[in-house]
């Protein structure tokens, strides 16, 4: 029995070490090269398109060999050099570019390894930045994106017009200025430069802002004007309509003055004692003298 085991793991252990040296496994984000020999062909090629990765076959080393390429994006930096602009200013520029491989087999006969890719690469950033000389120093320096935006598309236009020469396997994503210094016997010409530029812009700003406060201080006055102008017609045509009104009443008690008379002081009388409320009053104030008149009658019945 222990020697049935002992066989059983043996072979399950060569079973295991033969699939190894025949099989190999790409990942999504790899393209694999099979070689024979030495020789790449494309069809030796497995998931190119970053589609079709699994298990696949093979012929154990050193018939075959397996070459494996990262298909993700990059980020390649270069070190800092020093330009010069079209207006005869020197710069220290840091820039960089993304890139990945897309042909995993024009890539191995160009380049071979990733080193190889990323040194070619950095030789040929550093060739394609000399278009900053057709540039000035304060297009690079601007606060508008546009104007750098249009340097580094030009130097990433002439990156790939330097690359276009061969099959080299890659793909250019993007390029970027990561940092822009200046020597120091020109720094505080720039930092003056800057000051005024922003001085101007906010000069600018200003002019704009108060150019809309007077527009919305003349809007706000002319409708002020309209409004005032309705409401003062509005009340003219108020105080005309109960000037009218009052000669009416005028006319009507102008006929009858006592009795006009007699009913302000009812309602005079109706306002103040409409509360319980007491009052300390000669009785001929007018108009409480009607008080003492309704009275008279009553005071006279008792005294019978």
């Amino acid at each position: 029995m222990f020697k049935f085991i002992k066989l059983f793991l043996a072979t399950a252990v060569v079973f295991l070490l033969i699939a190894y040296m025949v099989t190999f496994t790409v990942p999504f984000n790899e393209t694999a090269l099979v070689t024979t020999f030495g020789k790449a062909e494309r069809s030796a090629l497995k998931n190119p398109d970053g589609r079709s990765g699994g298990l696949f076959l093979r012929f154990p080393w050193p018939i075959q060999k397996i070459h494996r390429f990262d298909r993700r994006l990059r980020i390649l930096s270069d070190r800092l050099e020093q330009q010069e602009t079209s207006d005869r200013q020197v710069v220290v520029v840091q820039a960089y570019v993304t890139w990945r491989i897309v042909d995993g087999l024009d890539f191995y006969r160009s380049l071979r390894t990733s080193d190889e890719g990323e040194r070619l690469l950095r030789d040929r950033l550093r060739t394609a930045c000399s278009v900053l000389g057709d540039f000035r120093l304060d297009q690079l320096i601007s606060p508008e994106e546009s104007d750098l935006d249009l340097a580094e598309a030009a130097i990433l236009a002439r990156m790939k017009d330097d690359l276009a020469d061969q099959s080299w396997g890659i793909e250019l994503q993007s390029m970027g200025i990561k940092r822009i210094l200046f020597p120091e016997r020109i720094t505080e010409a720039v930092f003056q430069r800057m000051r005024q530029t922003r001085q101007r812009m906010a000069q600018r700003a200003r002019s704009e802002g108060e150019a809309i406060a007077k527009g919305i201080m003349a809007k706000a006055a002319g409708d002020s004007e309209r409004i005032m102008a309705y409401a003062r017609r509005r009340a003219q045509e108020i105080r005309s309509e109960g000037d009218g009104a009052a000669a009416e009443y005028a006319a009507v008690f102008g006929e009858h003055q006592d009795f006009a008379l007699y009913l302000r002081q009812l309602e005079t009388l109706q306002r103040t004692l409409s509360h319980n409320t007491t009052f300390i009053l000669d009785s001929g104030i007018a108009p409480y003298g009607l008080l003492e008149e309704a009275l008279a009658p009553k005071k006279r019945t008792d005294s019978r």
